[in-house]
This record gives C-alpha cells, structure tokens and sequence, in this order.
C-alpha cells in the first residue's frame, strides 16, 4: 500500500534528491506511513475546531511542514499520493462536507478567461504529451517506455491534485483576512519549526531520522561553510531555507502595521534564521525583498515582484542569447567560493544538455519515465541532473506545459499589479502591504524555480490566495467576508497576539 518514490513516471516531475534507491524502498517505515493515513482524521478534528479558512491554512501549512517526505501511499491506476497531495485531498473533502447551501454565503470573484485558459492548458497538457510519446526509447542497454493513456489519465490527475491548494486558495482565501491568515500562519508554523532546526544546526540534520526512521536526501548536502544546514521534514535543505525565507517577509510585513517590540523581535530573529540556513539563494531574495517589505509602498513591491517574477519567466529565452553573462556569472561564484562555483558551472552544463533534449520535442516534451532525462548507455546510470524547476517542465511537458505552469504563478502577481494601478490612495491601505509582501514572496519563489524543484503546495495556495484578492480588489466587490484590516485583521492590542 505504500512506498518510498522512487524511479517513476512522476519522479521527473518532482524534481531531483526526491527519491529513494530501490534498496531504501523495499522497507517503508511505518509511523510515517502512518502518519499519512491519520492525516484525514487530523484534518477532520482542525475543521471542526476552526472556521473553513482558518482550517484550510492549517490543513496546507502544517501537512507541508510536518509530514514525511518522499514515501507515497500508492493505489492502482492513480498516481502516488504524498505529503504534498494529501492534505489538499483532506482539506478538499472537508470543504465539499461543509460547503454552504447554493446561493447563500460569501463567493469568490470569477477567475476570468486567462486564469481559465491556463487551467484547461494544464489538465490537457498531460494527455498531449502522451498522444505525441507513444514510442519506447532505447539507449544502450536503458530502454524508457512510451506514454500510455493510461499514464496520461494519471498524470492528468497528479495536475489537479497538485492545483487543489491554488483551486482552495481562490475560493476561500479571496478577502484579506484570508491573506493575512496565510501570513500569520506561516510565521507561526516556522516558529515552531525553528526548534528541531536549531537542534539539527547544533547537532546534524537528524530530525526525520529519530522520528520517521529514515533520512530524505544525501547527507553531504546538509553541509555547508563549516556547520550544518537543517532539513527537518522536508526534502532538502533548500526547502527549508525559502519558507524560512517567506516567513521572515511575513513577520515584517506584520511588524510593519503594528511596530510592538515583539513583532520586531520575531522579524529578527526569523532573518537570524534565514542567515542560519545557509542557502545564498534565499538569502540573496530575502536582501532583496524585505528591504521593500519594510519601508516601500504595496505599489512599488506588486511592481517590483511583476518584474522579478518576469525576468524568471523568461530565464529560458535568456539562457541562449548573450543578454545573460553566464561565463562571468559562473567567474563570480568561482572567486567568492570555488566548490560553489563548480557547483554552479556543473548546474549550468546540466541545463544546456536537457535543454537541448527538451527541443527535440518542444512543444509537449517527452513525459515521464526519465524521458527527457540522459542516460549512460553502457551501464544505464543517469548522466544529467535536471535541479530547476522550469527544466523539469520544459523537459517533460514541453513549451506548452511550461507556460501553463508558470503564467499561472504569474498572472497573480500582474493582476494584482493592476488591482493597485487603480486603487490610487486606498492602495496605502494595511491590506495592500499584505497583499504587497505576498507579491514579493510569490515572485521570489519564481526566481528560485530557476535552480530549485521548490514549488510547493504553500507556494500555490499563496498563488491561489493572492489571485482572489486581485480580482476582487479589480472588480471593486465588497465581499461580506472583508473584515475591517485596521480592526478585525491585525488586532492594535500589544503582545504576541498581534503577529500570532
């Protein structure tokens, strides 16, 4: 019933570090099996307890944060469902249980035609791949087999499992309670989680070892200048770092509308913790980014985040023209650290060779299975190693997939941008700023997908989150949901309470 992810037609997809060997897989470790299977229950007690969006936050957050990582419970015919998926599936279920009768009630504001073209382009997208893949590959001694449609019915699945939290995001978290309850959360969720990563700096990433009883990825790379990085329950050590990263950018934007000594504590102890996960990339967008959060208008960090996240997008077109210095980029990272330099240089090799391959079919990709990937044709190990996230999708779901995918992390971002083009004088308003940070922390998720698998369920139900209130805010809808921000949302009474 369950398993370790291992080498599967979806684990191109994932990303890379994500799996075990077929020798770890054998045994898959009960209580996080179990975990998995409980996670229902904890999802039914979290709705009874809270209302849907505050229950809905939670669901996602805390499923993400504490779950274990890389084993799937897998069923026949579906694909394997995982700490990613499951609490959507939970938080999904919940809703449908306790949706209000028709007509009554608060609704979101309709997507609009984009938003709904980017949606049918992914659900379709799996299925094209599979019509344009029929052929089995042979290289060598590795023989990778064509797309069935059965395959592509459950790669059509996957998508809408992986879209739940931006699908429930939209839906309920459209008003600006429901931002800034994603805001609060996240900078709850990683307090707590700043214990066992304190514990993992001082005394090796061990967490997910003493709880689950197995480690997630290879143990070099939790080590970095020195010290360790911590890992916790996620499934590198760079996840850590940018949700970390997130949460400091939420804490600020808190501190900011409501300047107590402990929220200012919190904002910087949380930057003390981006510092100690060790990742140049969230810190180098955590410099970027929380400057804006703390001092700048929510216009100019929506223009800011727009530009950012547009500069990601186009990182593909960029990589094969002289706009971008990669000799110098990589000359850089040499003379500040040599083992990151080749680390970087390495990156880049692997990004020109997959990308080569991802244009022998360019515009559906090859699909999953390791198609797009290279193989050693003498002893069939893998020779490329596809890091960043937009490879993964050009590689498997080709041009069409990647701009399903990615526009649809942007379009929030631009729609918001023209949300507060209009807004004028209203646009100082606390609930901008918090609409503004989750632009800024949005677009930074963008520019890291350029390196890094690190697109997340939190990554989408913030995408969903911010893509409600941009088209409520453009549509001018008073929602009876709104609460008053400078009375309801960020409470003026000192204390804790008022970023927790």
């Amino acid at each position: 019933m369950g398993r370790a992810s291992g080498e599967s037609n979806t684990c191109f997809l994932n990303g890379p570090g994500q799996s075990m060997s077929p020798r770890e897989a054998k045994s898959v470790p009960a209580f996080a099996l179990m975990m998995l299977l409980i996670w229902p229950i904890v999802t039914s007690v979290i709705f009874s307890r809270m209302d849907k969006q505050k229950a809905l936050v939670w669901t996602i957050v805390s499923g993400y944060l504490i779950l274990p990582p890389l084993i799937e419970i897998d069923l026949p015919l579906i694909p394997g469902i995982n700490k990613s998926m499951i609490p959507a599936l939970c938080a999904a279920l919940m809703l449908f249980l306790r949706r209000d009768p028709m007509g009554k009630g608060p609704s979101a504001p309709e997507m609009g035609m984009v938003v709904t073209i980017l949606l049918v382009m992914n659900f379709t997208s799996p299925m094209l791949t599979t019509f344009t893949n029929p052929d089995t590959l042979f290289d060598g001694i590795n023989v990778r087999p064509g797309m069935s449609i059965t395959q592509g019915m459950a790669d059509t699945l996957l998508v809408f499992m992986q879209l739940l939290p931006f699908l429930m995001g939209y839906r309920l978290l459209y008003n600006a309670r429901g931002a800034e309850l994603l805001l609060r959360a996240l900078v709850l969720g990683i307090l707590c989680y700043t214990v066992p990563m304190l514990f993992e700096l001082r005394f090796s990433p061990q967490t997910n070892i003493i709880v689950y009883g197995y480690f997630q990825h290879d143990f070099v790379q939790t080590i970095r200048y020195g010290g360790y990085r911590p890992i916790v329950f996620l499934e590198h050590p760079l996840w850590v770092a940018l949700i970390t990263m997130w949460a400091f950018l939420a804490a600020i934007a808190l501190a900011r509308h409501n300047k107590t000594r402990r929220n200012i504590l919190i904002a910087l102890y949380l930057c003390c913790m981006v510092l100690l996960c060790k990742s140049a990339g969230a810190l180098i967008q955590a410099l970027i980014a929380a400057p804006l959060v703390a001092v700048a208008r929510p216009k100019l960090m929506v223009l800011v985040a727009a530009m950012v996240a547009s500069i990601a997008f186009a990182y593909p077109t960029l990589r094969t023209t002289p706009l971008l210095p990669v000799n110098d980029i990589v000359d850089v990272a040499m003379s500040i650290s040599p083992e990151r330099g080749r680390s970087l240089e390495f990156r880049l090799m692997n990004e020109e060779q997959l990308v080569e391959r991802a244009m022998e079919r360019s515009m559906f990709g090859w699909g999953g299975w390791g198609r797009p990937l290279f193989y050693d044709p003498y002893d069939g190990r893998l020779s490329s190693v596809p890091d960043g996230q937009w490879v993964i999708w050009l590689g498997a779901r080709g041009i069409y997939g990647y701009l399903a995918q990615f526009l649809l992390l942007l379009v929030p971002i631009f729609t918001m941008m023209r949300a507060l083009m209009r807004a004028r004088g209203a646009a100082r308003s606390p609930e901008y700023l918090m609409l503004g940070c989750l632009s800024l922390m949005l677009a930074m998720n963008c520019v890291d997908l350029i390196p890094n698998a690190t697109l997340t369920p939190v990554t989408w139900i913030a995408a969903g989150a911010l893509l409600g209130n941009a088209r409520r805010l453009l549509k001018g809808v008073e929602q009876p949901g709104d609460l008053p921000v400078t009375e309801g949302i960020l409470p003026k009474k000192a204390g804790l309470q008022t970023v927790l």
